[in-house]
């Protein structure tokens, strides 16, 4: 027993991702249900810059492994304050899988109002198809929107009844520029 554990916990990674969070659910709040089960290190509730809002996700750290499954085991899926918490190790150990999920069928959406969200962006082009994936791209410095996203689908009938319905129309006050991403060339 030389050591004094701190090598133990080198590249053991103790950190926690809880999303779907209550929007009013802080810091200090999450702090408490995860005691329940586990002694947090540190808990960070994520908010967002412009609006000073909870973003409903968070990190939580937790001082050892046994912890962390603890916590995993008794709090993913559990309903808190009306909505279905998700929580999971921080670090996916599959980089290779896109956060969103695309297809080759894709559109690239302009001119969108700060207001729409991937989730808007998905609805409203639901009722053309299909939507495999649909995301709005942030600026990382502000958290801004950068007003414009892409909408994947899952054939192509689906994107060109999107793409000939949806350009032009109005969505939170601004009128869609929608068109066919540039996919890679083959």
């Amino acid at each position: 027993e030389g050591s004094d554990g701190s090598s133990e916990s080198e590249g053991v990674n103790t950190k926690l991702y809880f999303g779907n969070l209550p929007y009013l659910c802080d810091s200090a709040q999450l702090a408490g249900i995860v005691q329940d089960y586990a002694s947090p290190e540190l808990v960070e509730v994520l908010y967002d810059r412009d609006t000073g809002k909870s973003r409903g996700f968070a990190f939580v750290t937790m001082s050892t492994l046994e912890d962390c499954k603890t916590v995993v085991e008794n709090l993913d899926g559990r309903e808190y304050g009306g909505r279905t918490l998700r929580v999971n190790f921080s670090d996916k150990p599959k980089p290779k899988e896109p956060l969103y999920p695309e297809t080759e069928h894709k559109l690239f959406v302009g001119n969108l109002a700060w207001s729409v969200s991937s989730e808007s962006l998905a609805q409203a082009f639901q009722e053309y198809g299909t939507v495999v994936g649909a995301r709005v791209l942030y600026d990382g410095e502000t958290g801004r929107s950068r007003g414009y996203g892409f909408v994947s689908f899952e054939t192509r009938e689906e994107m060109e009844n999107a793409l000939n319905n949806l350009n032009g129309v109005e969505l939170d006050g601004r009128a869609l520029r929608v068109s066919l991403a540039q996919g890679k060339k083959q």
